[in-house]
């Protein structure tokens, strides 16, 4: 079960056209959720009021970076367009990591995981 309804998600970012392709968003986004959750060893297996209302918080909005725009169908992440008229050509070029569900340093933040350290250590005594 996702973390955010496909109703919640409408509420906030409007009628979606596609609630199939909205609901395999969430179900992915709600995936990566709980990899990040379960790698910082925090347990969510019961939320309460609030890690919940966060947890949907964080869903919809990673859901909302998959979802196409409605502008023409483009997908957020874009970062450059071009079209052709004749002989029909259009392309996309995304930021990296495009359509994989990944949290945002603030949704991170929202849910309490530690960001990534750099640390070092000696490698061999003296």
């Amino acid at each position: 079960m996702s973390y955010a309804t496909i109703e919640q998600y409408e509420a906030r970012f409007g009628p979606v056209a596609d609630t199939t392709m909205l609901q395999a968003c969430l179900d992915d986004c709600t995936a990566a959720i709980d990899l990040r959750l379960d790698r910082a060893g925090i347990d969510h297996s019961d939320p309460d009021e609030s890690l919940a209302y966060r947890l949907m918080s964080v869903c919809r909005s990673m859901a909302n970076r998959l979802m196409p725009t409605g502008a023409g169908d483009v997908p957020v992440g874009v970062t450059q367009m071009g079209m052709t008229a004749g002989p029909y050509q259009q392309s996309f070029t995304f930021a990296a990591s495009y359509g994989t569900p990944k949290p945002l340093p603030s949704e991170l933040d929202m849910l309490g995981i530690p960001r990534s350290r750099i640390g070092c250590g000696k490698i061999a005594g003296e």
